[in-house]
This record gives structure tokens, C-alpha cells and sequence, in this order.
């Protein structure tokens, strides 16, 4: 086949190079996740460990080990001048030893690696139209990837949560129900803002026994109350002034969204008001980048889950009687956004 003129030998190379870029993308997510799965940040430390050490270590060959290191180097995860003493680069001293707490992302790109393994399999979920995993292995049944989903929610949520403490404004609510908190890190953020707000977090059993780990981290004065349950099957206990939905419903499912929503309304206390935070699509459902690949992660792991967008979202909580909704979003890194609606 002739190539047309269309197309510049110059904008050829270009789409190229950008193609082949998506193609290879793995190659740099795989040398990460091998050097968090064997905790090599950790075991370099902030001093930085010889070759033999770290194959000591981890009963492996220095020769074996040294040629993932090498990719590390190149990939300016880690420095070595010699390739027999290594230490962390800035960004891996900054962000991937666990000790850094908030700042920490070595659990959100595990789970990273959980869902690059139910992708791989995406043209699958597209011809059977449904989740390639079992959805409940980070939900509860795989007590290790239940621990590992949850404290990468953690992650994502550590610096996110601070913007949402800064844009939702609890002052007049004095009961919070956090539905789905998975590791409570947004209310925790809330509670440090307003110390006399009175949290309740709903989750199932087992996720929030990981849950009361992660509150040991933050110097809440709040009075904290658990509610371990299923709300799909259970019943929602008390009312309260603000309910917070935290990118919950991209797991659910329109009917159960919709019908959800409605359940929360008789939840509120009168003039109370529910929070949907979400990474939403565009109402086209054409983006943005991460809401789009969201969406696909859904397809792939849940049974019945797919991303929402603003409209949707909007028209499921004006059916359920919610006045005065709000779009409210944040800084431009952040790819939350929430609206709040009322009850009156």
C-alpha cells in the first residue's frame, strides 16, 4: 500500500513516536512495580545499600538483581554511579519509603499493578461485557489485596482529602455519615477542620478494621463512630446532616445509584445535604483522561460499574428530591470533583 501525501514525513515520525510511546508504556510501569513488590526503596533506605547487600537480602544473584537496579537507574528511580552502590533518587526518597506517611505512593501504584493485570485482559471484558477478576478479591475475599486496595485509597486520597477539608464547608453540619469511607482518609481530613464535627464511618467489617489503622495517623478530636455493614443489603442506621459519597458510585451501577441516592435522602436531617465526590466524565463521555481510564478499570473488575458524569449524577439526585445542587472543583491536579445537593 502507497502512502498518501497526506501526512508530512515530519508528522509521520511524530505520530510514530507517539503510537510506539503508548505501546511501550509498560515497560517503564513494569520496572516500578517490580522494585516496590520487592521492596527495594525500603531496603535502600535513605543511605543507600551495596548490590551484594540488597542480593543477600532477597536470596537472589547480584547479576540478576543488578540488571533490574540498572533499569531503575535509567529510569531515574535510583542513582549509582558504579552499579555496585545504589541509593534513592529525590522523587523516590520524597515518595515511595513507606516511612514518608501522607506523602507515600507505593500502595496506590501496587494497586496500579492489580488493575494493569485486569486490562491486559480489556478486549476480554469488552466481548463477554463484564469483569475479567473476580470483583470481590479487593473488596473482601483476598484479605492481602483487600489491605492493599484500601491503603491505596489511602494514598490517593492523603492530599485530596486536604483540598476537599478546604472546599467543603462542614461548619453548619454536626453529623457526617462517610458511606463507603474505605480508609476514612476524607473524613479525617474534615475532622481535623472542625474538631466538633461528629464522623460516622460506613464500610464494610473487614475494610474497616484497615480503616481504624489509618485514623492512628491523624490527630482527630472528633468523636468517631463505625458502622460495619453492607448498605447494598443493610439498612442505614440514624440521620445525619451531610452525607459524603466518595468515588463509590462508578462501582454500582445506574439502578443501584439511583436507588441508592433515594435511600440517603431519608438519611438527611431537613436542610442537610449529600456530597458526591467523583472523577467525573465529560457529559459527552469523552473524557477526561483518567475519568476515561476509570471507566475502563469498572468494565474490567465490577460487575455492573461504569463512570458518571455531572449530568447523570445531577439528574439521579434532582429524582431523589435534592434542591440546589452545586458543581464545586478544585485545583487543576486534582481530578475529584463534587456536588452537593439539599434536602428542604
Amino acid at each position: 500500500m502507497i502512502r498518501t501525501a497526506s501526512m508530512s514525513d515530519h508528522d509521520l515520525k511524530k505520530q510514530q513516536l507517539n503510537i510506539l510511546s503508548i505501546a511501550e508504556g509498560f515497560f517503564q510501569s513494569s520496572v516500578l512495580f517490580a522494585l516496590l513488590k520487592l521492596n527495594i526503596f525500603n531496603l535502600i533506605g535513605e543511605n543507600g545499600k551495596t548490590l551484594d547487600y540488597l542480593a543477600t537480602n532477597l536470596g537472589t544473584p547480584p547479576e540478576t538483581l543488578g540488571r533490574l537496579l540498572n533499569a531503575g537507574v535509567v529510569l531515574n528511580l535510583l542513582n549509582s554511579s558504579d552499579g555496585v552502590v545504589y541509593t534513592l533518587a529525590s522523587a523516590s526518597k520524597e515518595l515511595l519509603l513507606s516511612t514518608t506517611e501522607e506523602q507515600y505512593l507505593g500502595n496506590w501504584i501496587l494497586n496500579l499493578d492489580y488493575f494493569r493485570y485486569a486490562l491486559s485482559m480489556l478486549d476480554v471484558a469488552v466481548l463477554k461485557s463484564g469483569p475479567v477478576i473476580d470483583p470481590s478479591t479487593h473488596l473482601g475475599s483476598n484479605t492481602q489485596q483487600t489491605r492493599e486496595y484500601i491503603l491505596a485509597m489511602h494514598n490517593y486520597a492523603s492530599l485530596r482529602g486536604k483540598e476537599l477539608s478546604k472546599y467543603l464547608d462542614t461548619s453548619k453540619s454536626k453529623k457526617l455519615l462517610d458511606l463507603g469511607c474505605g480508609p476514612g482518609t476524607y473524613s479525617f481530613q474534615l475532622g481535623i477542620k472542625n474538631p466538633e464535627l461528629q464522623i460516622h464511618l460506613l464500610d464494610l467489617p473487614n475494610i474497616l478494621e484497615i480503616t481504624k489503622e489509618v485514623q492512628k495517623r491523624y490527630p482527630v478530636k472528633n468523636k468517631i463512630y463505625y458502622l460495619p455493614l453492607d448498605v447494598t443489603k443493610e439498612e442505614i442506621p440514624g440521620s445525619y446532616d451531610m452525607i459524603l459519597v466518595s468515588n463509590i458510585l462508578h462501582m454500582l451501577g445506574e439502578n443501584e445509584n439511583q436507588r441508592l441516592i433515594k435511600r440517603l435522602y431519608q438519611s438527611l436531617n431537613l436542610h442537610g445535604s449529600l456530597v458526591i465526590q467523583a472523577q467525573y466524565l465529560q457529559d459527552n463521555r469523552l473524557g477526561g483522561r483518567w475519568p476515561i481510564f476509570l471507566d475502563l478499570i469498572q468494565l474490567c473488575t465490577t460487575t455492573f460499574g461504569k463512570n458518571h458524569s455531572v449530568k447523570e449524577t445531577v439528574e439521579w439526585m434532582e429524582k431523589a428530591g435534592f434542591v440546589n445542587i452545586q458543581h464545586q472543583k478544585m485545583t487543576l491536579l486534582n481530578t475529584n470533583s463534587f456536588l452537593q445537593g439539599f434536602k428542604i
